[in-house]
Parts: C-alpha cells; structure tokens; sequence
C-alpha cells in the first residue's frame, strides 16, 4: 500500500508565532543587558549626561531657597502697580512710574538754522 503525499501545505501560523516569541524575548534579553552595563567608553559629556541633568536640577533648586520669601507692601495695593511711586525698594524711582528713564538723555538741541518746531 502506497501512502499518498498530502497537497496541503503545511500550516506556518504555529512556526511564525514561535519566531515572534523568539525575536520578543531577544529583544527584551538585548534591553536588560544594555541597562545593566553602565561601563562608558565615549567621551565625557556622553558619559556625565546623567550627571549633568542632575546637577543643573540642583543649581536651579539653590537659587530658589536663596531668593526672597516675601513680597512687597507696594504689590499688596488695589489698583496700584508695585513701581509706581519714590518709595525705597521700588525700581525707576526718578520717573515715578514703571518705565525706565531714557537711556540716552543727551539733547543737543537744534541751532536756529535749522527751524526746528521747538525754536519757533
């Protein structure tokens, strides 16, 4: 008795599912061991950037504690810009407002010569 050759291939879903568990815990086994060794063999600022992000994060929390804990009686006012006023404390305190005085204040004026609207 012969035995006859089936003609239906062979199904590749259980085989296609094995490979994608297999290339799954590749991967996965590839994470853990890059995590796990810290050992750098780049240059310092790829090695320290950890270091770094650290670091900066501490700066910008001591200029925090330093800096004043209170504000101002001026800025406690209804209606009233914190600025405004020749208290002491305030910044522009000559202008008496929140602008900044000019910062050129130099005039030279202008000669007759000219007509200038000012020298009517």
């Amino acid at each position: 008795m012969r035995r006859r050759i089936s003609s239906k291939p062979m199904s590749l879903q259980p085989c296609f599912l094995l490979l994608l568990l297999f290339l799954f815990l590749l991967q996965d086994l590839c994470l853990v061991r890059a995590s796990s060794t810290h050992s750098c063999n780049g240059s310092i600022a790829e090695c320290g950037s950890e270091d770094e992000i650290l670091m900066e994060s501490e700066i910008s929390r001591r200029f925090l504690a330093q800096q004043k804990k209170y504000i101002s009686i001026g800025a406690l006012k209804k209606d009233h810009p914190a600025c405004d006023g020749a208290s002491g404390g305030r910044p522009y305190t000559k202008s008496g407002s929140c602008a900044p005085p000019p910062a050129n204040p130099y005039d030279r004026g202008c000669p007759k010569i000219y007509r200038c609207r000012s020298d009517d």
